[in-house]
């Protein structure tokens, strides 16, 4: 028989349920909840936009230099306010992703810096390198053509008296952290797990072509002939001039 105190009970229980359930929806950490007052950007960006040798330090650009990259993606890293928060801003989001190339810190130390949550960190990061590969490409390292191959063969020839050479090729270990499931594909003969961005450089040691993502483990010839660019090469699709 269902009585009084039975029906207390259930009320109870239901009560315990509904603030376990709103503990578990906690929208924003409590220190994140700062992040306009204390966190990093908001207290420090002002002061490094008038100290530009900081700046540089910081991010390990100008000013300037931040101000133009922003200009050029901003529009595609903007995200809408809504009704129950604001975005971050374009600004911030690139000064978040610049301070994680400019130092290689983890997220999670990114995310207490600057009063975000760390999957937040994560996902601005992705998203804004993304649209400056984006941007970017196109204006620093377009598709090589026959005239950027000949420009660089004067190079070699009149800066360094080396003729018939329109490119240095080599390739630099980058240390990684090891990927799930790819056995010893990555342990390089330095004794670390490392991927290889192999890259052809012009007399002025400016980036031509590059390759990035070879297993450590390969030569840089079994790198190189695996790689995009050096299929590219061997089908003529380089745009290489005739001898």
């Amino acid at each position: 028989m269902y009585t009084s105190s039975d029906e207390e009970e259930a009320l109870v229980m239901l009560a315990m349920e509904d603030d376990n359930s709103r503990k578990r929806r906690k929208w924003v950490h409590d220190i994140n909840l700062e992040r306009l007052k204390c966190g990093e950007y908001h207290t420090l960006m002002p002061q490094l936009r008038k100290d530009d040798k900081r700046c540089y330090i910081y991010f390990r650009m100008t000013i300037d230099c931040f101000d133009e990259l922003l200009h050029l993606v901003e529009n595609d890293i903007r995200k809408s306010d809504t009704n129950y928060r604001e975005a971050i801003s374009p600004e911030e989001r690139l000064a978040i992703t610049l301070r994680y190339l400019a130092t290689g810190d983890t997220f999670y130390t990114i995310g207490h810096s600057f009063r975000v949550g760390f999957s937040t960190v994560s996902a601005i990061v992705v998203e804004v390198c993304e649209a400056l590969c984006r941007n970017l490409q196109h204006i620093y390292l377009p598709e090589p053509t026959t005239e950027i191959w000949k420009k660089s063969e004067e190079g070699f020839r009149n800066t360094w008296r080396f003729p018939n050479c329109i490119g240095s090729i080599d390739g630099k270990h980058v240390t990684i952290k090891c990927p799930d499931k790819t056995g010893s594909n990555y342990w390089c003969y330095l004794n670390k797990f490392s991927t290889v961005l192999m890259a052809i450089v012009g007399p002025d040691y400016r980036f031509i072509s590059v390759d990035i993502g070879g297993f450590g483990k390969n030569s840089d010839g079994g790198i190189f002939e695996a790689s995009n660019m050096g299929r590219r090469f061997e089908t003529n699709q380089m745009g290489v001039p005739e001898p």
